[in-house]
């Protein structure tokens, strides 16, 4: 290898000068730049020395100045500002000599986050529906974030990648959160890497989104009719699904709860005439009280929390993981047999 880590080297297409920060094969390694960390094939760069010795130095003479003349440079005008261009995935990939040619032996997958807004990422990667990776993390303004390698025969697998973003700093206009889904296609793939050898390109990009979406607008108040009625206070909670159907159910009002470390979620124990009641207005009941609660804890800085959800269907269950995957608050949570609970219950610990 011509590289060690720690060289100094001059990328040949800009004349800028960096650091070899790791070997990534025998054609390929990772620099950095100016705070920038990126690859590129051996043949884009070049130790500087050669160039700092040879290159022409044409000194221009300065032009006189009568005094009082001083032109003066307005700065602010001429600096550069930073786009707010989105988030990005990268894909590296790396070879390997076989004998006869070089395959792709594995994908490397960092996070761009071209934006000027810090955020807060739940990330995972699902293999035949199954979830391989979860990680929860942050990634700063104009920085990037390595997310994992994956092999390539995993392309057979279906592999997904799910991402819901939050700012860390929260903005009045902005919303709240923003999921993306990345599937890969493997003939898709295939293609794209084999142009990538036929350019001399080190990586592939996906824009995961262009910008972080604006707040949704709040629907219209309803006009108020001749006897208007006092309508019981909604709250609309759970997971995509259910948000539209929950706001259409009228729930009881909101008491002053306390925090509990167990929630019973058994709509017995939540309404007291809940007989007569439809499927969907009790599963609303019963996340309607699940929220408050996950909300009390952690605005309370409870350690770990057990929701008593049964059995069942597993529709409430599911339902409740599905919140806890996109709550940042949440470190784990486990649906697993329990002496006192069977299945019935998930234990959720926070961070």
């Amino acid at each position: 290898m011509k590289y060690q880590t720690g060289d100094k080297i001059l990328l040949l297409s800009s004349k800028e000068e960096g650091t070899v920060v790791d070997i990534v094969n025998d054609n390929m390694v990772m620099i950095d730049v100016k705070g920038t960390t990126f690859p590129v094939y051996l043949d884009q760069i070049d130790f500087p020395y050669f160039h700092r010795f040879t290159q022409q130095k044409l000194v221009k003479e300065k032009p006189k100045q009568i005094p009082g003349d001083e032109i003066r440079v307005d700065r602010k005008k001429y600096e550069v500002f930073k786009t707010d261009k989105g988030m990005f995935l990268s894909i590296l990939p790396v070879y390997q000599f076989d004998g006869y040619d070089e395959t792709v032996k594995l994908m490397k997958f960092h996070l761009f986050n071209d934006t000027p807004h810090a955020m807060r990422f739940y990330f995972q990667i699902w293999l035949n529906n199954q979830m391989d990776l979860e990680i929860k993390n942050e990634i700063q303004p104009y920085n990037h974030f390595y997310l994992a390698d994956l092999i390539f025969e995993s392309l057979n697998d279906n592999p997904r990648f799910e991402f819901t973003f939050f700012l860390k700093e929260p903005q009045p206009k902005l919303a709240t959160s923003v999921k993306k889904t990345w599937k890969i296609k493997p003939k898709q793939m295939f293609t794209q890497l084999e142009e990538l050898r036929t350019k001399a390109e080190a990586t592939l990009t996906y824009p995961l989104f262009d910008r972080f979406p604006d707040k949704e607008p709040e629907p219209p108040a309803p006009a108020e009719s001749a006897n208007p009625k006092k309508a019981k206070p909604v709250t609309a909670i759970g997971s995509g699904n259910f948000a539209s159907l929950l706001s259409k159910i009228q729930l009881q009002p909101e008491t002053t709860l306390e925090p509990k470390h167990e929630v019973d979620l058994h709509i017995e124990a939540l309404e007291k005439n809940w007989k007569g009641m439809s499927n969907i207005a009790i599963l609303a009941v019963q996340l309607n009280a699940f929220q408050r609660y996950l909300d009390l804890a952690i605005s309370h800085h409870q350690h770990s929390l057990v929701v008593i959800h049964g059995v069942g269907k597993g529709k409430l269950k599911d339902e409740i993981h599905q919140i806890l995957r996109q709550t940042p608050e949440v470190a784990n949570f486990v649906n697993q047999y329990h002496a006192k609970y069977g299945y019935g219950a998930t234990e959720i610990t926070f961070r």
